[in-house]
């Protein structure tokens, strides 16, 4: 179910045919953005799991791009109609081997945002929800909010794949 909150604002309640033993859907708010849907959801989970669960419901965990996207997120975060942890995951993560840093929608690292004071050794990296355009690096196990993004961007075709060997969880009626 979707409901209209503003102009340009979805609030989405997802429903489970068939699934009535499910936990209820957590809240969140997308905005249009870009040529993609950004969606922050009101679940707190470790980065992995935040991954997993954008792959699954959405397309996967942001990717910014650069300061217009930067500046859609900030506003989206404003507006959150519910609590929001101190920071967001997103889809940043460090490579194993050093310190370089990648998306793991595979775009290109072009635009960062670091907080120069972040002195941790995580791999995971996340947004501040109070500071206007800051990333910082965060412990993985770590339960945060997040945001997801849907929809292809402009001008360019999306191939999705990915492996795990978790086991999801099924419905047994």
């Amino acid at each position: 179910m979707v409901l209209s909150h503003a102009p340009g604002v979805l609030i989405h309640l997802r429903e489970s045919p068939g699934c009535s033993e499910l936990a209820p859907p957590p809240p969140s708010i997308s905005t249009p953005g870009l040529g993609m849907n950004l969606t922050l959801v009101g679940k707190r989970l470790c980065w992995s799991d935040a991954l997993f669960y954008c792959r699954d419901y959405h397309w996967d965990l942001l990717t910014l791009r650069g300061p217009v996207e930067q500046e859609i997120v900030d506003h989206l975060v404003a507006r959150a109609p519910f609590p929001l942890t101190s920071h967001l995951w997103v889809g940043l993560r460090r490579s194993i081997q050093g310190s370089s840093w990648f998306w793991m929608s595979g775009d290109p690292m072009d635009f960062a945002q670091w907080d120069e004071a972040s002195q941790e050794s995580s791999p995971c990296g996340g947004i501040s929800s109070s500071e206007r355009s800051t990333w910082r690096q965060r412990f993985c196990g770590e339960h945060l909010n997040f945001i997801c993004f849907t929809g292809p961007t402009e001008g360019g075709k999306m191939v999705r794949f990915y492996s795990t060997t978790r086991v999801k969880p099924t419905c047994k009626n």
